[in-house]
């Protein structure tokens, strides 16, 4: 499909309801379940947990086949069943998604967002363990180290243990084994660099105290984890040294191009015999990298949703990097093969012709037994496979009368049943036609007279001959196009597909291994390596020769490769080491969860209603006409709408005020920890430092109080809030820094886009310089021209008016165009070019422009353009009760006016300058 065309898929889906081919809406379980497609091929699924795990619930790529005629479009699903494919046909609509399969439903899917989930922040408090401030407990390693640690967050982390006696915990713990622990209290996950045997000893250590089952989890993970790392390497690097090995065994390597004269005197070339010798053990290396690779295969297809997205990424991107390697190898064997045989003289050639014959007849005769017996297993798999799709069938008439989700499910694997059984006999038939023609081939050799016999092998030599040298050509070709030629969006299907199948089809062969075992036992014969043996045993394909080999088969396969890795390394080499790219399959375990799914996140947002061990306090002033605020006694406010004003009290006109300061309590290290801002607040040295104290005007108690719940908690839920609220809670994130907060806010108010608050919106995102937010609004307005009559257009900036207008004028240009030459301009690219010039011409020192000399004026009475002047003299005053009367007031004056007389963003750019 078009570029252009699949973008409409790209996002968030949630499927809705299920329709029955009937018409009927049925309650299925599935309802709500989210999937997202993203640009790269890429569909990842949130499964609510009381749905029924559906074939497609498992895949992870997806393909968009546009419609073509009168076919319907398709979307399928890859990647589940051994590889098979779940298609859906498709009709998509702005923001509703109709899949139907079969004759059997149709699920109503509709888009959650334009792209993918946005990821949460990893929650965590490393920034005050790492820089310490604020800590009240020092632990000791066994090696004299100390640690600053806070004892407010060790018992959110570990509410379990005692972290006020006399005797502190995890005193005296090994130093490593300390910085571990702590990293995970303050963290919930494990340090990046972290070895094999430190996650041992923590384990041992940690793993059985109270409180540390997790911990304990991670480290036995982290050492599965690492496992599989080490196996998947030693398999890639077992797969090469036999390769090494091949290269070696056929003598000196020659260069492609090489202009050395090649010499055949002592080489396996002029004798027969010894070439014989020499292919046989080349094909045994080969069978024993095959088998490797299938162990790779199996590995990857039964482990990969042990691990992260991102480290199966990991994995194929390790295995992509090994293929030009691979290549290369095969590259340098055909070469010297080529430059070889070129040399050989015809009578040359017949020697090894004639040698040959009796090894083809018994080649032959092998491949011929192997053709047969495996056709035969392939017909009791056939049978086995009709039984269960018969047995299936009858079932599925037994319950008719369930719902739709059933009988989707029901379908879905029959259908992939039956697949499945399609495969195989379409293998079966592969494998019947072959057989046919071995058999046919065979006998016409065993036909043929000696001599005839010898001349055929010659003519097959010298047809090879004659082909090697394209063969080179094109693997050269190949290895120097490879990246070019396979992207990675399509290395990702094929290495999911291609494992998959390997998967599945060893699986056919353990379900029917009994019919296999003779051929297996013959190959195990042919072969005769004991790392070819060792690795059917790992497949489950042989059984061991020692019982005491008899373990979990990772850890028979790691042993088993690790012998072959060995051999291949450079003396010297590190336990583990490879010359090969490394490979990471822990790197989920090192980062600190989200928000959402944070054990610590929970409790310090419960430690913050219970205000239990706090050490400062906020003071909001809340400003009320003609009214009180009720306060409870944790310090919230019961009236929503008390509107605090800016700093200065009470006797503006329009009625009295009453100022009341509603008192919040908070621990310092966990707003230090989450908030930049407070951090460089509490940590300055300045009043609010010393005292413990933040005096907060211009807000709510109530949004205040959300707000902080927000820092503790990591997450701001805005569910309930109106745009006026969201309106102000993003200023607040805005002075506080709090930019993950701030766009949550701002992507949340263009859902409350109306005429009444278009314009309000706008001029807040162009304060606030919220470009999504601008740019949403400033389309609202321009789809709703009429708002330029009322009162609030009039009171917007003037380069605010000029925008909106601009882009008005620009639609207008757009529509006429279109009229005139079907040729539509994009208008949203014209309103983000404006917002951009705008914004530029807004960042323009004012100051120069209007000829403003701030180093000589002394008082703001002194400025010859000042839209408030008292304003500006309340802030100048409190900005010198906060910092000081050493700060000059030329220089509180130009901070003032940068924050547009408010104190809060004044004292930020105080302390950011």
């Amino acid at each position: 499909m078009a570029g252009v065309e699949e973008v409409a898929y790209h996002g968030t889906w949630k499927i809705v309801e299920c329709v029955s081919v009937a018409g009927v809406v049925e309650i299925t379980g599935i309802e709500g379940t989210e999937f997202v497609l993203d640009e790269n091929g890429d569909v990842s699924w949130q499964v609510p947990d009381a749905a029924e795990p559906l074939p497609f619930f498992n895949c992870e790529t997806y393909e968009v086949c546009p419609p073509a005629g009168t076919e319907p479009g398709l979307l399928k699903f890859i990647g589940t069943y051994a590889g098979h494919v779940v298609e859906f046909k498709v009709d998509i609509s702005d923001d509703l998604m109709l899949l139907t399969y079969e004759k059997c439903c149709m699920l109503q899917c509709q888009k959650v967002s334009p792209g993918p989930r946005k990821e949460e922040s990893p929650y965590s408090f490393l920034g005050a363990l790492d820089e310490g401030f604020f800590s009240d407990l020092n632990l000791r390693a066994s090696s004299g180290r100390e640690f600053k640690v806070h004892s407010t967050i060790l018992k959110l982390s570990a509410p379990d243990m005692d972290w006020g006696g006399q005797v502190t915990p995890l005193t005296g713990l090994p130093e490593d084994v300390l910085s571990v622990t702590l990293h995970f209290l303050y963290a919930e996950c494990l340090p990046r660099g972290l070895t094999e045997d430190t996650a041992q000893r923590c384990l041992k250590a940690m793993g059985k105290m109270p409180g540390f089952a997790k911990f304990g989890q991670l480290c036995e993970t982290f050492l599965k984890n690492t496992a599989l790392t080490q196996q998947m390497k030693t398999l890639v690097g077992d797969m090469h040294t036999c390769a090494d090995r091949i290269n070696d065994l056929f003598g000196r390597s020659i260069e492609e191009n090489s202009q050395e004269p090649v010499i055949l005197d002592g080489t396996i070339w002029v004798n027969p015999a010894r070439l014989c010798y020499t292919v046989r053990q080349a094909l045994r290396e080969e069978a024993t990298a095959c088998v490797k690779l299938v162990i790779m295969c199996d590995l990857f297809a039964k482990r990969k949703y042990e691990l992260s997205r991102e480290e199966r990424y990991e994995i194929m991107k390790y295995v992509k990097s090994r293929i030009p390697i691979f290549l290369k190898q095969l590259l340098k064997l055909l070469t010297t093969i080529k430059a070889y045989l070129q040399t050989l003289t015809q009578a040359q050639r017949g020697d090894i012709a004639a040698y040959l014959v009796p090894e083809m007849e018994t080649i032959l005769d092998t491949m011929s037994r192997f053709a047969s017996e495996t056709k035969i297993a392939l017909e009791q798999a056939i049978s086995t496979s009709n039984d269960a799709v018969l047995e299936k069938g009858e079932k599925a008439d037994k319950c008719k009368k369930t719902g739709v989700g059933d009988a989707l499910g029901r379908t879905l694997k029959h259908a992939l049943h039956l697949k499945e059984l399609k495969k195989l006999k379409h293998f079966h038939e592969r494998t019947t036609s072959s057989f046919l023609h071995l058999r046919q081939k065979r006998m016409n050799f065993n036909m043929k007279t000696q001599p005839d016999k010898v001349r055929s092998v010659s003519q097959t030599l010298s047809h090879l001959v004659n082909e090697f040298p394209s063969f080179v050509l094109r693997l050269s070709e190949i290895i120097v196009a490879l990246d070019d030629k396979v992207t990675w969006k399509e290395w990702k299907y094929l290495f999911k597909m291609a494992t998959s199948k390997v998967s599945w089809g060893l699986a056919k062969v353990q379900s029917h291994q009994s019919s296999l075992q003779p051929m297996i036992e013959e190959m195990c014969d042919i072969v005769r390596s004991e790392q070819f043996n060792s690795s059917l045993v790992t497949l489950g394909l042989r059984p061991p020769a020692d019982t005491s080999l008899s373990t979990t088969p990772g850890k028979e396969s790691v042993v088993g490769s690790t012998a072959g890795a060995k051999a291949g390394a450079k003396p010297g080499a590190k336990p583990g080491a490879t010359k090969y790219a490394q490979l990471s399959c822990v790197d989920s375990l090192c980062v600190p969860p989200n928000a959402s799914s944070s054990c610590t996140a929970r409790r310090c947002l419960e430690l913050f209603r219970q205000a239990a061990g706090t050490d400062m306090v906020f003071e909001v002033v809340a400003t009320q006409e003609g009214g009180d605020i009720v306060i409870d006694h944790t310090g919230s406010s019961h009236d929503s709408g008390a509107r605090a004003e800016a700093a200065g009290g009470g006797g503006r006109e329009g009625g009295e005020e009453e100022e009341e300061v509603v008192e919040i309590r908070a621990h310092r290290v966990i707003l230090a920890a989450q908030c930049d801002w407070f951090r460089r607040a509490l940590l300055s040295g300045m009043k609010e430092a010393i005292n413990r104290k933040i005096v907060v005007h211009d807000t709510n108690p109530e949004l205040f109080r959300k707000f902080l719940e927000s820092l503790y908690s990591g997450c701001l839920d805005t569910s309930g809030l109106s745009a006026e609220q969201l309106a102000d809670m993003m200023t607040l994130c805005d002075r506080y820094e709090m930019d993950s907060l701030k766009h949550i806010c701002e992507f949340e108010l263009k859902s409350h886009l109306d005429e009444d608050n278009a314009l309000c919106l706008l001029n807040l995102a162009d304060h606030l310089n919220s470009r999504s937010l601008r740019d949403w609004a400033l389309s609202y307005v321009v789809d709703h021209q009429h708002l330029q009559d009322s009162d609030v257009f009039d009171e917007l900036p003037d380069h605010l008016k000029d925008e909106v207008q601009d882009a008005i004028a620009w639609q207008g240009l757009e529509c006429r165009s279109h009229s005139g030459r079907g040729a539509p301009l994009e208008t949203r690219s014209s309103l983000s070019s404006l917002s951009e010039v705008d914004e530029m011409v807004a960042n323009i020192d004012i100051t120069r422009e209007q000829g403003l000399d701030l180093s000589t004026s002394s008082s703001s009475d002194d400025l010859p353009f000042v839209e408030d002047a008292a304003r500006l003299e309340t802030c100048i005053r409190e900005l010198a009760d906060i910092v000081g009367e050493t700060v000059p007031r030329e220089e509180l004056t130009r901070i003032a006016l940068a924050a547009d007389y408010d104190v809060n963003r004044a004292l930020n750019f105080f302390f950011s300058s």
